[in-house]
């Protein structure tokens, strides 16, 4: 796959067309779409990296993180810390999510629409201790324009 990242906004401006096939190419990688789809369904929109592993249990951690870090290189989600929960045993202070960027792609790929099944099925999964912990861990805001998008309430971050 081509590196995204590396391509400047004038060549992406001049051929629409390659770049749309680059994204959907990116969206559509196994791991990266079930990344996108435990991230989506995610009722903060804000994972640990054990989270996400959680709802991708047929993949390795590594080919995981391997399939973030493309995303986080793409600008399609973000590293998101929340250095107070560094002095915390056993909470994350690391999160990914959705950047602006993404939640505009995610929506012109109509992963929007599939918000409310990806939710469903994040609050029927099972999950143990460790998760639940991970999931009710403070976290840091997503930008405005990321919380609106997901439609986000105050009491959702």
């Amino acid at each position: 796959m081509a590196d995204i990242s590396a391509r400047s906004k004038a060549d992406n401006e001049e051929n629409p067309l390659e770049r749309q096939r680059e994204l959907m190419e990116l969206l559509s990688q196994e791991t990266r779409h079930s990344i996108i789809q435990a991230l989506v369904g995610h009722p903060k929109i804000l994972a640990s990296a054990d989270e996400i592993n959680h709802f991708i249990p047929s993949k390795s951690k590594k080919t995981v993180e391997e399939q973030l870090d493309v995303l986080v290189e793409a600008n399609i989600l973000a590293i998101y810390e929340y250095p107070p929960n560094k002095e915390k045993r056993g909470l994350p202070w690391k999160f990914y999510g959705v950047t602006e960027y993404g939640a505009d792609v995610l929506g012109d790929f109509n992963y929007l629409k599939g918000v409310p099944l990806a939710r469903a099925v994040h609050q029927k999964t099972r999950k143990g201790e460790k998760i639940e912990r991970h999931e009710m861990a403070p976290r840091p805001p997503l930008p405005e324009s990321v919380r609106e998008t997901f439609r986000l309430d105050e009491g959702s971050t």
